[in-house]
């Protein structure tokens, strides 16, 4: 956290320097209050007056620069809460497809909100107002010691006790606080899982059922944020009644002083100020360290989240010209191998199909070409070099899943995945597989929903088709491309894949049309 508060350090000097003007200002009207008392008591007319105007100029110089402040403290806290939410969405960019399904997306959304708002607002936020309070208790303080020394000693010796309440539960505080976030994670991970078969909710009638287990689940969230929040009261209750009595007590003394004749009325009405300024803001302060101790395990934990894969290696793939398996076998943990021995050697150029029945390893063996996992043994090389040296194979692949995922967002953004194409390209690949009723520039600017549901299952490969056929690159793989299609679909899109030519098509199917079959270079039949 350190590093966001270092890279905006600019506005945090910004908001520090505002606030002592500001708290400098506070503490010297204080003064002024008293003086306007004495002379008005001693009929002191114009000097009277005179003391009022220095109590309005001060009092708007201590306005003015609070405002300062707030402006400064509050782009500081947004600069540090923009830094940490790109930082985290750039560390869940950076883990592999496997690291990155090793979680539920839930976790994830629960650490770019919930988490990082937590962060926001029990750190960033509270560490411009700590030294708000802190610079108050140093100004106030000093007066203090101008005004009575033996007044000042007591007023700090006393006031100061609540700060010692949040130490002293620490622990606790930190466990709820970590308790609660990790509650919302998975709660998060839940409602999202649900959304996303929002269909199968429908269809089977279940929505009783999912409303019981939301029930559930919210109800632990809340119960765990009810502990963090009544822990947070009793620190506050604590707090409270210490600060109120040792106010009593300082109130009695600067009396006695009046009775003795060391204070005049004015002296009295600027110590009584003085100990009210003093009052709240040692009970702020006191509530600002309980904020700052109970999220600094959750600090911890969001900074090794973002570290995570920020040292993985490895260079790029850029171009394949040969790609070959040798010996290759793969198990999914203690089981039976998937792939047992498997060899393969596939040049640019060549279009090749794998075929076999389900569980058979086609898809296993694309995984491992995109480094999902790890060969058990044997090798997998491009054009020579072992891919274990590569950190990415992506650059020169490109894959296109049975399950079609398109992003709510433009046609075009769709099929370009926000690269520069010009439009001519994108409507020629449209006409090309078929969807010539989206081939023009309107059509391009309409917006696709979530996962193309606006769009017939026909429409939707095609679409992911051309996306993948747009990038151009060496290698492109077809994973069950004419799944679920009528035939006249199918047989377009068989037509159109054995029509690619210039680089490496692996195609990966149970059902391909026979007839065709003697145009792919190589057939592999795998078996379970």
């Amino acid at each position: 956290m350190r590093t966001y508060q270092k890279r905006n350090r600019a506005a945090f000097f910004g908001a520090l320097v505002c606030i002592l003007c500001s708290n400098a200002f506070a503490v010297v009207l204080q003064f002024f209050k008293g003086d306007v008392l004495d002379y008005a008591i001693a009929g002191e007319i114009r000097t009277t007056i005179k003391y009022v105007l220095l109590l309005i100029s001060f009092i708007l110089g201590e306005v003015l620069f609070y405002y300062f402040y707030k402006r400064c403290s509050a782009k500081y806290v947004t600069g540090c809460t923009r830094m940490l939410k790109r930082d985290v969405f750039e560390s869940i960019l950076r883990r592999s497809y496997m690291d990155y399904k090793s979680q539920q997306q839930g976790e994830y959304l629960a650490k770019l909100t919930n988490d990082a708002d937590a962060i926001q607002n029990r750190r960033f936020r509270m560490l411009p107002l700590f030294f708000d309070i802190l610079s108050k208790i140093v100004f106030v303080s000093a007066a203090l010691f101008l005004l009575d020394w033996r007044l000042a000693l007591v007023t700090i010796a006393l006031l100061s006790t609540p700060l010692y309440v949040p130490k002293l539960i620490e622990k606790h505080l930190q466990n709820a606080q970590t308790a609660y976030l990790k509650a919302v994670e998975e709660h998060l991970a839940k409602v999202n899982d649900w959304l996303s078969g929002f269909e199968i909710i429908k269809n089977f009638s279940v929505e009783r059922q999912i409303l019981r287990r939301f029930d559930d689940s919210n109800d632990s969230v809340m119960d765990k944020l009810l502990k963090d929040s009544l822990l947070g009261s009793v620190s506050q209750l604590i707090t409270t009644l210490i600060s109120y009595l040792s106010y009593f007590i300082v109130l009695v003394f600067a009396a006695w002083l009046v009775l003795r004749g060391d204070f005049t009325a004015g002296n009295f009405f600027v110590a009584i100020g003085m100990i009210d300024q003093l009052s709240y803001p040692l009970i702020s302060l006191a509530e600002i360290i309980r904020q700052l101790v109970a999220i600094k395990p959750a600090c911890d934990v969001m900074e090794r989240f973002i570290a995570y894969g920020a040292s993985k290696g490895g260079k790029p793939l850029q171009h394949a010209e040969e790609i070959r398996y040798e010996d290759v076998t793969f198990a999914y943990s203690d089981t039976a191998p998937v792939l047992n021995r498997f060899d393969l050697t596939a040049k640019r150029g060549q279009r090749i199909l794998i075929k076999g029945p389900s569980g058979c390893g086609k898809t296993t063996a694309v995984n491992l070409l995109l480094r999902y996992f790890d060969v058990s043994s044997g090798e997998i090389t491009v054009d020579g070099v072992p891919i274990s040296e590569y950190g990415s194979t992506y650059d020169c692949i490109t894959v296109v899943r049975q399950e079609a995922v398109l992003f709510r967002d433009t046609l075009r953004n769709n099929l370009t995945m926000f690269r520069d194409i010009p439009d001519e390209a994108l409507i020629a690949m449209l006409k090309t597989l078929g969807l010539s009723k989206y081939a023009n520039p309107n059509a391009l600017d309409s917006l696709i929903t979530e996962n193309g549901a606006n769009l017939s299952g026909g429409e939707k490969k095609r679409v992911c088709l051309a996306r993948a056929l747009l990038r151009d690159t060496d290698v492109l793989i077809l994973d069950e491309p004419i799944a679920n299609l009528d035939d006249a679909t199918a047989g377009k899109i068989e037509d159109l894949l054995l029509s690619i030519k210039g680089k490496l098509l692996l195609v990966v199917s149970h059902q391909f049309t026979e007839e065709k079959l003697n145009q792919f270079d190589r057939i592999l039949e795998m078996h379970t």
